[in-house]
């Protein structure tokens, strides 16, 4: 099975017909009193103002190839500054704040990205998301592996909530940047956060939402036992956006099941290799092409249950 590229893939398909059935993720908080006064409202000086006054080690929380980010202090909410921008921000006077750019005006692709007030030399204030990433464990093994058992431990609904943050990003032209800084894991509320979401249309490629989750959550390697749970929560997730009487996520031939099937055989070396997949993708074949005409026959619903638990039992097999 091959996934549609993105540069052909009809991203408002399903759109309508997805916000009558699924839940969007999104942070539980949008504003954050500081002093009893919403961080958000305040004035452009105060903002910019905080927003100096945080950029230290203290609030350093990392960086990219493009920016780096702080906490704002005492807030919620944290910076994103380019390289080439900090420069001025750690030093500006305030004869200089009427000049400044200053947007609280959000589309959608920034809301994506938890942009909140859109700044000059494009910084950005977003909502703060507690948690880890998997990159933090790069050098770390023992580290590496509780950070992915606990995961592993995670309820299907976190893999889910994942799933549609980045379905949201499609629908919004905006892709999910797979890597191993950009998903952050707060397991005490059993959290998975999708962050930095780019543009469509300057970055077409392939969608393998399923086989990135895997491989970020995964970078450098996990235990066999662990890696297996992550797998199977992840394709339990996928298989439930297919379950009878409801529209998936997103366009059913993004859904890489087998992709991902493949993966993890390929990183443990499971039995009959060839045989499974091939069952695996008759049967994933056949609950995409009834899922996309269920509609307009209801006695698909029967048989796209009784597949979807076929398909269960077969990745039971993959090691």
């Amino acid at each position: 099975m091959k996934i549609i590229p993105i540069s052909f893939y009809n991203i408002n398909s399903t759109k309508a017909t997805k916000q009558q059935t699924r839940t969007l993720f999104a942070p539980a908080y949008d504003t954050v009193r500081f002093k009893s006064h919403n961080f958000l409202d305040l004035p452009k000086a105060e903002v910019y103002k905080r927003i100096q006054a945080s950029l230290n080690s203290e609030n350093f929380i990392g960086q990219g190839t493009e920016a780096e980010v702080y906490r704002i202090k005492d807030t919620d909410f944290c910076v994103k500054i380019p390289y080439e921008a900090l420069g001025f921000y750690t030093r500006y006077k305030d004869e200089d704040i009427k000049k400044l750019y200053f947007d609280k005006n959000i589309n959608s692709a920034d809301a994506v990205n938890y942009v909140k007030i859109k700044l000059f030399m494009g910084g950005t204030v977003m909502n703060y998301i507690n948690g880890v990433k998997p990159k933090d464990y790069i050098y770390d093994m023992a580290g590496r592996y509780k950070f992915q058992s606990d995961v592993a431990q995670m309820p299907i609904k976190s893999y889910t909530e994942l799933i549609h943050q980045i379905s949201n990003g499609l629908d919004n032209e905006m892709l999910f940047d797979c890597s191993a800084g950009n998903l952050i894991v707060d397991s005490s509320k059993n959290k998975l956060t999708a962050i930095d979401f780019i543009p469509i249309k300057e970055n077409p490629r392939d969608i393998s939402v399923l086989k990135e989750i895997y491989s970020v959550i995964t970078t450098n390697g996990a235990e066999q036992g662990t890696g297996k749970k992550i797998f199977e929560k992840i394709m339990l997730a996928g298989l439930n956006e297919f379950m009878p009487k409801q529209a998936p996520c997103m366009d059913v031939e993004l859904f890489d099941f087998v992709e991902l099937c493949q993966k993890r055989i390929q990183e443990t070396g499971t039995a009959n290799t060839n045989r499974l997949i091939q069952k695996v993708s008759q049967q994933i074949n056949l609950i995409k092409n009834m899922k996309k005409t269920e509609y307009m026959n209801a006695i698909f619903s029967k048989f796209i249950g009784e597949k979807i638990e076929e398909v269960k039992d077969l990745i039971k097999y993959i090691k």
